[in-house]
C-alpha cells in the first residue's frame, strides 16, 4: 500500500518540483533577477511560460527515466543528475534548431544547469525511494541439519 502511495502522490509531485526547479532556473539563468517590481512581474511571468515549456519538453524522456529507475530501484543522484543533463542537452539542441532562444547566448549552460537542477529536485523528493516496497524477501534457505540431530546410521 505505501508503493502505491509513493508511486501515487511522491513521483508527480517529484515531477512538478522538477519543472518548476527547472523553470526558476531558466528565467533566472535567461533573465536574471532585479528587486524592482515591474521586474518582478516580469520575472514572476517568465518562471510560469519557463515552467510549462520545461514541462512539455521534459516530459516523455521524464516518464521514461522514471519506470526505468521504478522498475530496477535507480535511486542514484548521479543517475537523475545525468537524466537530467540530458534532458536540458537535448532540449538546447532542439531550441537551437529551431532558433527559439537566439536571443541568448549562453543557452547551452542555462538549459544544462536547469537539467541539473529539475534533476536534483526529483530525486530529493522521489527518486531517492525509487523501487523501494518492491523488493521481494529472499528464499529462506534450511539450515543443514546439526551433527547431534543427525539419524542414526543404518547397518
Amino acid at each position: 500500500m505505501a508503493t502505491l502511495l509513493r508511486l501515487l502522490f511522491l513521483v508527480p509531485l517529484g515531477y512538478i518540483a522538477a519543472i518548476v526547479a527547472a523553470g526558476l532556473m531558466l528565467a533566472f539563468g535567461l533573465f536574471g533577477y532585479e528587486p524592482d517590481p515591474e521586474h518582478r512581474f516580469f520575472f514572476t511571468a517568465s518562471v510560469v511560460v519557463w515552467t510549462f515549456w520545461a514541462g512539455a519538453a521534459a516530459f516523455v524522456p521524464a516518464i521514461v527515466a522514471i519506470v526505468l529507475a521504478e522498475a530496477f530501484g535507480w535511486r542514484s543522484i548521479l543517475y537523475w543528475l545525468a537524466i537530467g543533463g540530458g534532458i536540458g542537452l537535448v532540449a538546447e539542441r532542439v531550441a537551437g534548431r529551431y532558433h527559439s532562444l537566439d536571443f541568448s547566448d549562453r543557452r547551452t549552460v542555462v538549459l544544462l544547469a536547469a537539467g541539473f537542477v529539475g534533476g536534483f529536485a526529483y530525486w530529493l523528493i522521489a527518486g531517492r525511494l525509487a523501487g523501494t516496497g518492491s523488493e521481494t524477501a529472499p528464499p529462506q534457505v534450511p539450515e543443514p541439519p546439526r551433527a547431534s540431530e543427525t539419524p542414526p546410521e543404518q547397518a
